[in-house]
């Protein structure tokens, strides 16, 4: 195992503007990732990673000369320990798909979401940790890794209808968000994201099957207020959208 302070991320994408605001968001939201190196085209990237002690890269599939998906394949290739993560708009959605078949790690759909972008943090996260090791984390308020667990788990039961910021659940047990995801992976096998978006899954689906309820009640209902995330999501997680899942599960 490898000890580091951070994961060092860098971010390849054509347009500055988007770079910055990712890199203030991945700040934002899980503070054991650090950008440390941007770049506005495939090549230089590649030249970066080449360089070292970089961990992840986020990459939009179109850019100048060298693209996103070349940009991946030479680092499978050449740095097989580092990360990729593909941001693709729809119209790549099929590009993206057969990339992570081989050898990208994730993909995330622009304009991308913050729970989105949350999601991929936690499973960089526990990817990271098989080989990594960071900075113990202190200030546990005197509690207990398990109690921290049950506490997160229950409050997750409790309000998945309602918009969850893990980083403030987990500023309020005096921790990072990265090591609250660590605490909840290790007591309950998946991380507090799935776990959430499970919790939010099973109460759609049973509002469609149980329910008259419009599709867009039962998104809220369950935890997405926006419709059009909220399909996106249960079909991303059932292979099937709301209104055809609701036609083959519900008796005439």
């Amino acid at each position: 195992m490898i000890r580091i302070d951070h994961y060092n991320v860098l971010l390849a994408d054509d347009e500055y503007m988007i770079r910055q605001s990712l890199s203030r968001r991945i700040r934002e939201t899980d503070d054991s990732f650090r950008v440390v190196a941007e770049c506005a085209e495939g090549r230089s990237a590649f030249e970066t990673v080449e360089k070292g002690n970089i961990q992840v890269v986020f990459t939009d599939i179109r850019m100048p000369e060298v693209d996103g998906l070349k940009l991946a394949k030479l680092i499978h290739e050449n740095h097989p320990d580092v990360l990729t993560v593909i941001l693709t708009g729809y119209a790549d959605f099929q590009y993206a798909q057969e990339a992570i078949r081989q050898e990208v790690f994730d993909y995330l759909l622009k304009p991308v979401s913050d729970d989105d972008l949350a999601a991929v943090l936690e499973k960089l996260s526990l990817k990271l940790q098989q080989k990594y090791i960071l900075p113990d984390e202190e200030g546990i308020k005197g509690k207990s890794i398990e109690e921290i667990a049950l506490q997160t788990e229950n409050y997750l039961k409790e309000h998945f209808r309602e918009e969850i910021d893990l980083g403030k659940l987990a500023e309020d047990f005096g921790i990072s968000s990265a090591y609250l995801s660590k605490i909840f992976a290790r007591s309950k096998q998946e991380s507090p994201v799935r776990y959430l978006t499970a919790l939010r899954m099973n109460e759609a689906k049973r509002l469609l099957t149980m329910t008259d309820e419009p599709i867009a009640r039962v998104g809220e209902l369950s935890g997405y207020p926006d419709q059009f995330y909220f399909s996106r999501i249960f079909r991303k997680e059932t292979g099937e959208n709301p209104t055809a899942f609701r036609k083959k599960n519900t008796k005439n």
